[in-house]
């Protein structure tokens, strides 16, 4: 199943009741049930879960504590009790320590949540890889939010993490500038099983149509 992964990052129009109303619109989307759609909310939204059951709803990031006394964090252990069962990790806007990484995709592996680990080269994707996340998704930070995208800009090394990915049974999802139909195929024409998008959606005019062109390229 190909994937794709709305990041609503924290824009003003898509956090708080703003985020629900732009969810709310991308329900009515075309549905392909070879298309997994997942939607990354903030940390303050992640309870917008309990409105839309059968929406897949991840978190932006997640921590390898167990729930304690740990201000700030937030553990698997609570998502998974909430029905969040993904989350993204080490997003170039949030990027943390490789022994932190290791800890959360080792304790994700164990409970089964999905970890999708963000990378910037194709030589963090060959240190990583060994730890086994279950996607990795490829992200050169220079391209992030502009125009082009990544797989114009270096489809090579789309071809290249694709490769490695598969040598080890791990799922690539592309990021970074996908705005367009053009995009999304070329990356699945790659290697890619999947994109993530942020502002050709969240910041579109037309949110609903952005998501529609994406899902039928893919």
């Amino acid at each position: 199943m190909q994937r794709l992964i709305v990041n609503l990052k924290h824009y003003e129009n898509s956090t708080g009741k703003q985020a629900e109303s732009l969810i709310k619109l991308l329900t009515a989307r075309t549905q392909r049930e070879d298309v997994k759609v997942s939607f990354a909310v903030s940390p303050f939204d992640l309870r917008i879960k309990s409105t839309f059951k059968d929406q897949d709803i991840i978190a932006q990031h997640v921590d390898p504590n167990p729930q304690g006394p740990f201000t700030g964090k937030i553990s698997m252990d609570f998502l998974m009790k909430n029905g969040i069962t993904s989350s993204l990790l080490n997003h170039s806007e949030y990027r943390i320590d490789s022994k932190i990484i290791q800890e959360t995709v080792t304790k994700a592996r164990k409970l089964g949540f999905e970890i999708i680990l963000c990378l910037e080269s194709i030589d963090e994707i060959r240190n990583f890889i060994a730890i086994k996340p279950t996607h990795v998704a490829y992200e050169p930070p220079e391209l992030i939010g502009g125009n082009i995208s990544v797989s114009k800009s270096k489809p090579e090394i789309i071809s290249e993490a694709s490769d490695i990915c598969r040598k080890n049974n791990c799922e690539l999802i592309v990021g970074a500038g996908i705005k367009t139909a053009e995009d999304v195929s070329k990356s699945i024409d790659l290697g890619a099983s999947g994109v993530l998008v942020a502002s050709g959606i969240v910041l579109s005019k037309d949110p609903l149509g952005s998501l529609n062109s994406l899902i039928k390229a893919l």
